[in-house]
């Protein structure tokens, strides 16, 4: 998967394919719900820009579907990432002497509404997105369409095909259909295009969820609940930065012979024993040094580089257990909640939410949602994108003497009544005639004769 924030990035479109009404209908009411409005958009864009007579060095720089999609990079390429995973662009990054690297889409042709339905993934994600009565509605009103498009017969299947075969009707040299000639051969490969190719999903998973299925299946778990939860441990993996066999012996503490997996009791579990015996060795191994092509930032210290290429290089739970080991201290199940719910919810990338539990940890000894929040918001709203231009902002506040103010809960004081400053008023002057005269006055008031 490829992103950038350059806008001038070049991008060129290697073909073009026929769209027909039936195609768009698959492609509104099956498709658009799974990629959304903007993917829609950009893939007949791309369909429509194509030019034939095109050459590598007329490519432009992504701006101008920019400018025809009225978007920001980053949606454009979440709108891409979506048509290559269902299989409806493919993406080549090219290496030209000249232009650099250059973006190439190659479309796909759109899928009948038969191969959509008997592909499981599309169709389980279809029924996600849209509800199961809305999902049964659809299946029900393409299968009805293509019923229509031919007459059934009974006993169809069963009768004998006695159609003429070519050979019987045609005539040629024993040799020619034996081996077809240099000419024929040639022609056929003159002859050839991509241009019908159509969509299949991009199924490439690093993960091995088959060695992961026969791990689990000695403890009785079967395989469905592996597939049944396999973004949710995927996000997980990626959070702590663990391998198959490290996630299973994770979540075997979570399993009570149920024989289905609970990702919300496997969080908190590696949330609070993500240092335990399996996983304490990996987290202490010193990777290997963080190769960047892009030249180092000459206005970073040597510390800060140190912890820039140390972000690039670690997952998020693996840096803030480092920084916490430096400091002689240890990390709550809280703070990788924290994390969790920045990477995985929030999709923030992994070398900028390093840093972020970098800003964090000099403000304040621990990592919360507040303190997190508060400095994200700052730096996105100052356009900060990625870790090096964390540092670059962290750099400015610093020398302007700004600190993020941490958070202290108001007391409230409740004031009392100085009795020492008041006085109270004795009247000396009444006299025993006033006093008999009060009294009696209370008493008729009160009925009390």
């Amino acid at each position: 998967m490829f992103e950038t924030p350059n806008p001038k990035q070049p991008f060129f479109i290697a073909n073009r394919v026929d769209i027909f009404p039936e195609d768009v209908r698959v492609l509104v009411k099956l498709y658009q719900p799974l990629i959304g409005s903007l993917a829609f958009s950009l893939y007949f864009s791309l369909n429509e820009d194509f030019n034939a007579h095109a050459m590598l060095s007329d490519s432009t720089g992504i701006y101008a579907l920019q400018e025809q999609l009225d978007c920001d990079v980053k949606h454009l390429f979440s709108a891409l990432h979506k048509l290559e995973g269902v299989g409806l662009v493919q993406t080549r990054l090219l290496n030209n002497e000249i232009m650099g690297q250059v973006l190439v889409f190659r479309l796909t042709c759109i899928p009948s509404s038969s191969e959509f339905f008997s592909t499981p993934l599309l169709a389980s994600l279809l029924k996600e997105k849209v509800g199961i009565s809305a999902f049964q509605k659809l299946s029900k009103d393409f299968a009805r369409e293509s019923k229509s498009k031919q007459n059934q017969v009974n006993g169809m299947q069963n009768a004998d095909d006695i159609s003429a075969s070519f050979m019987e009707v045609f005539r040629l040299p024993e040799q020619e259909a034996i081996e077809p000639s240099v000419d024929v051969k040639y022609a056929a490969k003159e002859n050839k295009t991509d241009n019908n190719i159509k969509a299949t999903i991009n199924e490439h998973d690093t993960v091995d969820w088959n060695f992961m299925k026969q791990q689990f299946e000695i403890y009785q778990i079967p395989g469905t609940e592996i597939d049944r939860n396999r973004e949710a441990i995927r996000s997980v993996m990626r959070t702590y930065g663990l391998t198959e066999q490290e996630f299973v012996d994770e979540a075997l503490t979570s399993i009570h012979g149920d024989y289905h997996l609970d990702m919300v009791q496997i969080k908190q579990a590696i949330a609070s024993g993500i240092h335990g015996s399996h996983t304490r060795t990996r987290i202490k191994q010193e990777t290997k040094k963080y190769n960047d092509d892009q030249p180092i930032n000459a206005k970073l210290s040597k510390n800060e580089q140190q912890v820039l290429q140390l972000a690039k290089s670690k997952s998020p739970a693996q840096f803030l257990y480092r920084l916490k080991t430096d400091r002689h201290d240890y990390v709550d199940a809280s703070e990788y909640k924290v994390l969790d719910s920045l990477y995985n919810e929030k999709g923030i990338p992994a070398d900028l939410l390093n840093i972020l539990t970098y800003a964090c940890l000099k403000s304040a000894p621990n990592i919360s949602y507040r303190l997190a929040n508060r400095i994200l918001h700052d730096w996105l709203q100052h356009g900060v994108k990625d870790g090096a231009q964390a540092i670059e902002y962290m750099q400015k506040r610093e020398q302007n003497k700004v600190k993020y103010p941490r958070y202290v809960q108001n007391k409230r004081v409740e004031k009392g009544t100085d009795w020492s400053k008041k006085k109270s008023s004795v009247k000396s002057d009444v006299s025993s005639a006033d006093l008999k005269d009060f009294f009696k006055k209370f008493e008729d008031q009160n009925g009390m004769k």
